[in-house]
């Protein structure tokens, strides 16, 4: 088999070591080095796969526009992984919510153990917050959330180098485009508009954070979601990125238009 036909049968590490390997033999081949960055991002090798697209740049570049695009979102991914480990404060769009302090607070304290004081600061912000209604994809629903409870009121969004946080009380509109390619199962290109009406053209990150440390492959692919409880109802994600809207379960890459329903009290705040 080759590497792209370990990568469809979920072998990804084979897939490593097949292109590393021909590498070796043919370090001149593009081709094989840009499917060895794709591989090397879903397991978080980031500085690796930074010097992969660096080697493609000096052998072709005409590709140079085309790989700071892919540049950009590894830097993004690698201020993520700083944020998740609480080693920098998430940037949000369009601007920081009231509320940012106490979630960041008791992420920290569900991610150090403190289970119930985690239950306190979310059961806080719960009460001072309203249902969110809308549609996605034509269906109507009462309700939207993250089912990480992490990241429970927000969509996580790379705009050119950086990683932002994007409260759903502040969306209007997010249109997402059908997964084409493998790059499209890492980052996944959308369109946000946001409640003062400003669109933003953006990259979702299709995976969980630190899904690339999972053991089974077919969850760093993300065709897999795996649940690991937290204590309480508190659950962290590794895969892709699961929604629900009201009663129902939506997947990132099965999603195409969502929209919410804003009071016009609500824009103008």
């Amino acid at each position: 088999m080759d590497a792209k036909d370990l990568i469809k049968a979920g072998r990804l590490s084979d897939a490593r070591a097949t292109l590393t390997g021909e590498l070796k033999l043919f370090p001149s081949n593009v081709s094989a080095r840009v499917l060895l960055f794709q591989v090397l991002c879903f397991f978080g090798e980031w500085d690796r796969a930074i010097h992969q697209l660096e080697v493609i740049v000096s052998q072709e570049t005409r590709s140079e526009t085309g790989v700071q695009l892919y540049k950009n979102l590894v830097l993004a991914e690698k201020e993520r992984s700083e944020v998740m480990r609480f080693q920098g404060q998430p940037s949000c769009l369009p601007e920081s919510p009231p509320h940012l302090g106490t979630h960041v607070e008791a992420c920290r304290s569900l991610m150090g153990g403190n289970v119930e004081h985690a239950r306190d600061l979310f059961d806080q912000l719960e009460t001072n917050r309203a249902p969110l209604q809308g549609t996605l994809d034509g269906r109507p629903f009462t309700g939207f959330t993250e089912s990480d409870s992490f990241l429970c009121v927000f969509f996580e969004a790379f705009v050119h180098h950086r990683y932002f946080w994007i409260p759903f009380d502040r969306v209007k509109e997010m249109i997402i485009v059908p997964p084409q390619t493998l790059f499209d199962l890492l980052w996944i290109p959308a369109r946000i508009t946001t409640r003062d009406d400003t669109t933003v053209g953006c990259h979702l990150p299709v995976l969980y954070p630190a899904t690339c440390t999972h053991e089974d492959d077919r969850v760093k692919l993300g065709r897999v979601t795996d649940w690991r409880p937290l204590g309480d109802s508190f659950l962290k994600g590794y895969g892709q990125h699961v929604y629900k809207a009201g009663e129902e379960e939506a997947a990132l890459l099965e999603m195409r238009t969502l929209t919410f329903d804003h009071s016009p009290e609500e824009a103008e705040s």
